[in-house]
């Protein structure tokens, strides 16, 4: 089983990948008040759900599914101009960009982790916590 927690200075060298799969992911649940970002590859072809949560969550821009994931630490420039075109200079958060077919995304977090688990699709994370009124097992139809 695949699982980590980072969120120490050390674990994000500018530009060092973290974290690679080749499976589907969608973003599967948000939540403003806990500041969470779920991405989860759903069960199939034998293989168990794999979740990856950040959190606390200040920016983001990102797609809705991709097509196999890699995320890395930003290079000092590119963390330089996301910030920027922010406003966020001197923000203390990590600055971790979501490499997926050719094209990238990024979320602004202070820990990212990621564990592959034998739940349901549609069970709760075992990363995170989502209030009831978020909690993707009671928003999502049934199958």
């Amino acid at each position: 089983m695949s699982e980590a927690w980072l969120s120490y200075d050390h674990q994000f060298a500018p530009g060092e990948e973290i974290f690679r799969s080749e499976r589907e992911f969608s973003v599967w649940a948000y939540t403003v008040s806990h500041s969470q970002l779920l991405l989860r590859a759903r069960v199939a072809g034998g293989q168990p759900r794999l979740d990856v949560l950040f959190k606390p969550v200040e920016a983001v821009k990102i797609r809705t599914d991709y097509e196999g994931l890699a995320i890395r630490c930003a290079t000092f420039e590119e963390r330089h101009r996301i910030l920027s075109d922010l406003g966020q200079i001197g923000s203390r958060s990590r600055v971790l960009m979501l490499v997926s077919g050719g094209g990238s995304d990024y979320v602004i977090s202070s820990a990212v982790g990621w564990k592959e688990d034998h739940g349901d699709d549609r069970d709760p994370s075992s990363l995170a916590f989502f209030p009831p009124g978020t909690d993707p097992k009671r928003i999502l139809p049934g199958e």
